[in-house]
């Protein structure tokens, strides 16, 4: 474990259900683009640690998680965060890298389960590495919070192009509405071809499995990390 200095801890882009928290990444800590690490924090019922996706690019002066809040001592601790605490933070882990070369990229993700996914589309546009992307993002509504909405969204220039899937359609929205399924990525995606993402609690990664199931994609062409520890 290594001790990091929260630099930024607030409701930030979500309101007071999300939070979203920066910490002062210390020389020599490296990660790849979608790799998770653990977060210790002292609680009402002791020291627990729980894994969180980076959010942030490894080029980034800084490590980020966004998580939605409920009522565990773990999520309190977390909510309690002011810059200038420190908590301890593991060595980065996980296996949602992408191989050098992937060809045109699909993520199917929904909510907060964006992180790990808006760290490689970050990194991907720091670097300039060409990655070509369809990202089908599942969100209650578009006049609710979309995390990373604007970031992500001005990435279509480098190559990556935003599908929101709103499963209320309100406030005008003529895309794509309801969840995520087999009609609405075999519209655009290339079961035969893309690599397919996708990174979320369990009932979410289910889902879009059940959904590339339906389409057809090859296990070989399919990269899959379920958020564990979820709470």
């Amino acid at each position: 474990m290594v001790r990091f200095e929260v630099t930024f801890a607030g409701a930030g882009m979500c309101g007071q259900d999300v939070r979203t928290c920066r910490f002062e990444k210390p020389d020599g800590y490296a990660f790849r683009p979608g790799q998770f690490f653990s977060l210790t924090l002292n609680t009402r019922d002791g020291e627990q640690s729980k894994p969180f996706s980076h959010a942030a690019a490894p080029g980034d002066s800084f490590i980020e998680l966004t998580t939605r809040l409920s009522d565990s001592s773990f999520k309190r601790a977390l909510a309690e965060l002011e810059p200038g605490d420190t908590v301890a933070v593991s060595e980065a882990a996980g296996r949602l890298v992408l191989p050098p070369d992937p060809g045109r990229v699909v993520f199917l993700v929904g909510g907060v389960g964006i992180t790990p996914v808006r760290s490689i589309v970050r990194d991907a546009v720091q670097r300039a590495t060409g990655l070509c992307a369809l990202l089908y993002f599942g969100n209650r509504s578009p006049i609710s919070c979309v995390p990373y909405r604007a970031e992500l969204e001005s990435y279509g220039m480098h190559g990556i192009e935003v599908i929101h899937v709103f499963e209320i359609a309100e406030g005008g929205w003529v895309g794509d509405s309801g969840y995520i399924t087999p009609s609405i990525v075999s519209q655009r995606a290339d079961v035969n071809a893309d690599l397919f993402v996708t990174a979320g609690p369990p009932a979410m990664v289910a889902a879009m499995e059940s959904c590339m199931d339906a389409l057809g994609v090859p296990a070989d062409h399919r990269l899959i990390e379920r958020f564990s520890g979820y709470a």
